[in-house]
């Protein structure tokens, strides 16, 4: 039987308990990022409705009530999920904010590679594909991608009063090529059935580099 550690501890070793509540709330708040994982592999391996809610609290060792605790229907925590996962594939455009644009976009494109990348792909194909169904879901999808856009036009922005990034170039233009570069790599790669072995790493890198160099400002004389 799958222990419920999701437990929040109100007494500790100061007179009104503070302290525990404090652990409490950080274990708490650890509990819900383990279930939000759990809930990115299980919807993206298994899609929306193959998905049990037993299964993903199976994956972090919980109890089914730690779920429902935090989210009373599978819709919510899908949309939980999918709003997570969003947070999780821009982080790395928040973490870096002291990186120049031209090399934060380079790093982000050769990230489509990784397996971090195909487990958040994966949540995002069969979002898109429960978005055809569900009029919730497919808010929550143009939301997400407005999120995406917003922090990538940013960053474009960023480049362009840099002198980085050439501002004779759409921004709008752009931002469309890293979204649907980053979904088209996904399905390329997940594909079913006999296809070309994919890049190295290596190779990956150096197409990404000559992408972003054509979208770099001009060199003066």
């Amino acid at each position: 039987m799958a222990l419920d550690t999701d437990r929040t501890e109100t007494q500790g070793s100061g007179p009104d308990g503070a302290s525990g509540a404090t652990t409490g709330s950080r274990k708490s708040q650890d509990v819900t990022r383990r279930l939000l994982e759990a809930g990115v592999a299980a919807f993206g391996e298994n899609g929306y409705e193959a998905t049990r809610i037993h299964e993903i609290a199976r994956r972090c060792g919980l109890t089914t009530g730690a779920i429902y605790a935090r989210w009373p229907t599978k819709p919510q925590l899908f949309l939980a999920v999918v709003e997570y996962a969003t947070s999780q594939r821009m982080a790395f455009i928040g973490n870096s904010a002291g990186t120049p644009a031209d090399e934060r976009m380079t790093a982000l494109g050769a990230s489509l590679l990784s397996s971090d990348d195909h487990r958040l792909g994966d949540l995002m194909f069969e979002t898109f594909v429960s978005a055809r169904h569900d009029d919730s879901i497919a808010k929550l999808v143009s939301e997400c991608l407005d999120t995406e856009a917003d922090t990538l036009t940013a960053m474009v922005a960023e480049g362009k009063e840099a002198g980085l990034i050439d501002p004779s170039l759409s921004t709008e233009a752009i931002v469309v090529f890293c979204q649907a570069l980053d979904l088209g790599t996904h399905l390329a790669l997940s594909a079913d059935g006999p296809r070309q072995p994919a890049p190295t790493q290596q190779e990956w890198d150096a197409l990404m580099k000559r992408i972003v160099g054509a979208v770099a400002a001009p060199r003066s004389g």
